[in-house]
This record gives C-alpha cells, sequence and structure tokens, in this order.
C-alpha cells in the first residue's frame, strides 16, 4: 500500500499544483459571462459526438478480435468499452486500460494473453489515428498567418517536419512487424539509437504488436482497424470544433485538430484520477496559443472536461452496477491470472 502511495503522490502532485494554478488564474467575470452563452445545441453535438468515440473503439476492437473470438458481440465489447474507460477516469495509473482485457476475456471466454496484444496492437493504432489528425491539421490550415501570429507559420514549418518523421517511423514499425523472422534483429539494432533506458519499452512494443497480428491473421481487419481508428480521432477534433461553436469561438477546425493532439499528449502525463488541473491549463493555453482571451478559454476548458469524462464514466458506472461487478474480485484475478468465468458459464451457474 505505502509503494502504491508513493507512486500515485507525483500525480497527484502535478494535478493539485495545475488545479490551484488554474484556478488562481481565472478571469471569473469572463469565465461566468462565457458560460451563460453557451449555446445548448452544439454543446449536445458535441457530447453526442465525443460518445461515438466508444462505439468506434468497440467496432475496432470487434474488427481485431474477429479471428480470436469470432463469436464476441459489439454489445457486450461496447459495455467491457465504457466500463475500462470510466476506470481510467476514476481509478490511477490508467487501470482501465489493464482491465479491460480482463472484461474482453469474461464477456467473450477468450483467455486474456491473447486479448492483452490486441491492446497493444489498439495502441498502435491510436498513434496512427492521432497522427492522422495532425497531417490533416497541417492540410487545413489557414493560408495566411495574420490571424494567429506566428503559431501558423511555425505548425508548416516544424509541423510538417514532425509529420514525415512520424509517418516514416510508424511505416518502418509496420514493415519491420509484417517480416517478423528478419526484422526482429534489424529493430533491435535500430534501437541502439534510442536512449538506453527506453529501449526495452520500444521492444516490448514490437514483441507485442507482432504477437497481436499473428493472432489477427487478417488483412481486411487490420485495414479496417486503421481506418476505424483515423474516424476515432477525427471524431475528437470534430467534437472539440461543435462545442467551439458552442462558446462562440471563430477559429479554424485546424485549431480543433491541434487541441485534439494536445489533449492526447497531456492525458499520457502522470496525474491524479479525474485528469484535474493538467487538462484544464493544456485546454486553455492551447485556445490562448490561438488568440483566444483567457476567460473564455477557461471556461470552454472546464465544460470540454465535463463533456469528456462525465458521461463515460456515468454509462460506464451504470454497466459496471448492472453487470455485477466487484473491484476486489476483479483484482484477485487478474493478478493471480486467474481466467474470468466466462457470462455463459456464469449464467448457467446462476440458475
Amino acid at each position: 500500500m505505502r509503494s502504491r502511495l508513493l507512486q500515485l503522490a507525483p500525480g497527484i502532485v502535478v494535478s493539485g499544483g495545475f488545479t490551484v494554478w488554474f484556478l488562481s488564474r481565472a478571469h471569473w467575470g469572463e469565465f461566468g459571462e462565457a458560460l451563460s452563452g453557451v449555446h445548448l445545441g452544439w454543446l449536445a453535438l458535441s457530447v453526442v459526438v465525443l460518445f461515438t468515440e466508444f462505439v468506434i473503439r468497440a467496432l475496432r476492437w470487434k474488427q481485431l478480435l474477429w479471428q480470436i473470438a469470432p463469436t464476441a458481440r459489439f454489445g457486450r465489447l461496447f459495455i467491457a468499452t465504457t466500463i475500462g474507460m470510466a476506470l481510467n477516469v476514476v481509478l490511477p495509473f490508467r487501470a482501465g486500460d489493464f482491465a479491460r482485457p480482463w472484461l474482453g476475456s469474461r464477456e467473450t471466454g477468450t483467455p486474456m494473453l491473447p486479448l492483452v496484444t490486441v491492446a497493444v496492437i489498439e495502441r498502435v493504432f491510436d498513434i496512427l489515428g492521432l497522427l492522422s489528425v495532425f497531417l490533416l491539421m497541417l492540410v487545413v490550415l489557414p493560408v495566411s498567418a495574420d490571424d494567429h501570429g506566428e503559431l501558423v507559420s511555425n505548425l508548416k514549418r516544424y509541423g510538417t517536419l514532425f509529420g514525415v518523421v512520424g509517418v516514416v517511423g510508424l511505416g518502418t514499425f509496420l514493415t519491420l512487424a509484417a517480416h517478423e523472422t528478419r526484422a526482429r534483429g534489424l529493430y533491435v539494432r535500430l534501437l541502439n539509437l534510442a536512449p538506453p533506458p527506453m529501449r526495452p519499452r520500444f521492444l516490448q512494443l514490437f514483441d507485442g504488436f507482432v504477437g497481436g497480428l499473428s493472432s489477427v491473421r487478417s488483412t481486411r481487419a487490420l485495414v479496417v482497424s486503421a481506418g476505424l481508428s483515423m474516424l476515432h480521432w477525427l471524431n475528437g477534433a470534430l467534437s472539440i470544433f461543435a462545442l467551439m461553436h458552442a462558446f462562440d469561438i471563430q477559429l479554424p477546425f485546424a485549431a480543433a485538430c491541434f487541441t485534439t493532439v494536445a489533449i492526447a499528449l497531456t492525458v499520457a502525463l502522470p496525474q491524479a484520477p479525474g485528469f484535474f488541473g493538467v487538462f484544464h491549463v493544456a485546454i486553455e493555453k492551447t485556445l490562448v496559443l490561438w488568440g483566444q482571451d483567457p476567460g473564455p478559454a477557461q471556461a470552454f476548458a472546464v465544460v470540454f472536461w465535463g463533456v469528456s469524462f462525465l458521461p463515460i464514466t456515468t454509462v460506464g458506472a451504470f454497466f459496471w452496477w448492472r453487470e455485477g461487478l466487484n473491484a476486489a474480485h476483479m483484482r484477485r484475478q487478474m493478478t493471480a491470472h486467474e481466467p474470468p468465468v466466462p457470462l455463459a458459464e456464469s449464467s448457467e451457474g446462476k440458475s
């Protein structure tokens, strides 16, 4: 317990510090005025659009599982997805990412190991989707930099370089993974360019991804999953753009794409459960970069935090209760590597 608290302490300190900083700098008059003028129709659209992210995630999961769990039902995978995402919000260390394979195993009766390797594939696809939104931002950036100072010019200059490096890196990774027998040795040699502490993590990612690919064995499933990943991250940008309309923030769609990338990088930082503080400051600073006043930017940050986390946490908590799940039981089985009881067997036992 003490070691867990020590691991959690940096995240609590970071979140607490950023929360205090955000609140101490709040422009409360402008903040309240911006909130009072929110267009509820656009706000509702933002909520609906963002929530479809979890539908897309469940569809992608079903595609990647079709070879190892062909009878997996979309509805059950959607329930497991929402529960996992809700756990990420309320528990530290992104516990939902560890619980979701267990939940998927419970829903499908599939051993956990293949589901863990599929989860690694999903992370690579998320990088692909995020990179696609970043490249879309470069395409739709305003032609003139007059309205946003040097920001647009710098994004075009350095963003293009970053995008090319990302595409080449991801393409190299996928090529290496597709030719496992000859590629692993080359990949190990390439890892000599990375910092020594990072090498085991990169090698683990490669091995897990290759293992996951071998379990999918379907070009169609991988192509469809890649398309769903790009749609998923585009969906986030569309939700932000709709919320900008709710606040009457007149920014180009490129700003919504930029904010999507900033949020993705932000939530990866160590922080307390709930993503307080860091999330809000990152959005505020991102909008200020695009020329927004701090007050409306702060109000936008608070509302988008609610749009991002309150609906999924509520739905996930409902499904957790309806499924009769028990945190201690789940943790015990995951720690002991015990296979979860499939739903069919559980239902037969109750009857």
